[in-house]
């Protein structure tokens, strides 16, 4: 039985070539800003620690081995047309990125999703519930998914708007939630990424590491009242009373959205209100004049 988990490993030759890419798994651990675990993969990377041998660990095995029938089981209860089952892609503009799919639902609320498979045995601790648990698993993954949808969305040559998380608990069929696609984070990730990956091709330990905060979902966003911001009120005045002149208008635009908070549903104050899409897509709309 012991050749069993040959067929989970990887050879030499392929953990070689994995170091050259980033994938959606490291992106996971670099996104968390942690020290530690952004230097020992650094570490992995450049063949200076060996990469651990996965099938010793449990937990992950676990995960292998039941991702099939997770996917299988949401694809028969829900009617998913889930394709790309293991698919690698590779990132024409930026060489270095690299995923393998767990898969793609082609009829998520008529659009495309790019989901990812998940086993815990974890248990929510004394004072929690399963709903206290699932926030923590989607920050975990965000990133991920995040970077698998941007890899899609070049494949497929359309935007990937939507990521599904399907979590796989011991005893229990998966539970399904939904992760937030964003731009503007998966251009942070790709950012986090460059820098890492310039740090491994030069040998160079990274220091500048950096964390990127997940975005977050619509139903938890909120109003901002932005009338004690002092930056808000002047870059708000001038914005309206440039409205005339483009060059100067688009350059107070600017300068309002980069003031909105990540959780924001919209901000108002001094005659403007800007709200934040679903998509996360701003606009700015003037809804009083100024005297």
């Amino acid at each position: 039985m012991h050749d069993y988990f040959d067929k989970y490993k990887f050879s030499d030759e392929e953990l070689e070539f994995r170091k050259k890419f980033i994938s959606g798994s490291d992106m996971n651990r670099l996104a968390t800003g942690d020290e530690n675990i952004v230097y020992s993969l650094w570490e992995e990377k450049t063949g200076r620690s060996e990469n651990k041998d996965l099938t010793d660990i449990f937990p992950v095995m676990m995960g292998l081995v039941t991702e099939p029938l997770n996917l299988a089981w949401i694809s028969r209860k829900y009617g998913y047309e889930i394709d790309l089952y293991q698919k690698v892609l590779t990132s024409e503009k930026h060489k270095f990125m690299r995923c393998t799919l767990d898969g793609a639902i082609m009829n998520y609320d008529d659009q495309v999703a790019v989901i990812d498979a998940k086993y815990t045995d974890g248990r929510p601790k004394a004072d929690e519930s399963w709903s206290d648990v699932i926030p923590r698993l989607l920050k975990t993954y965000t990133p991920q998914i995040n970077w698998n949808a941007y890899l899609l969305s070049q494949h497929l040559g359309k935007t990937v708007r939507k990521g599904v998380l399907s979590i796989l608990r011991s005893g229990n069929e998966p539970i399904l939630e939904e992760i937030t696609i964003d731009p503007q984070y998966q251009r942070e990730l790709i950012d986090i990424a460059t820098y890492f990956h310039g740090c491994v091709e030069l040998d160079t330990p990274p220091e500048d590491i950096v964390t990127s905060e997940p975005p977050i979902p619509p139903e938890l966003r909120k109003p901002y009242d932005m009338a004690s911001n002092e930056d808000f009120k002047h870059f708000a005045l001038n914005f309206i009373q440039t409205k005339g002149a483009a060059v100067a208008n688009k350059e107070y635009e600017a300068k309002l959205k980069k003031l909105v908070p990540k959780d924001a549903l919209n901000c108002f104050g001094h005659g403007i209100n800007i709200k934040v899409a679903k998509n996360f897509r701003k606009t700015i709309e003037i809804i009083e004049e100024t005297k």
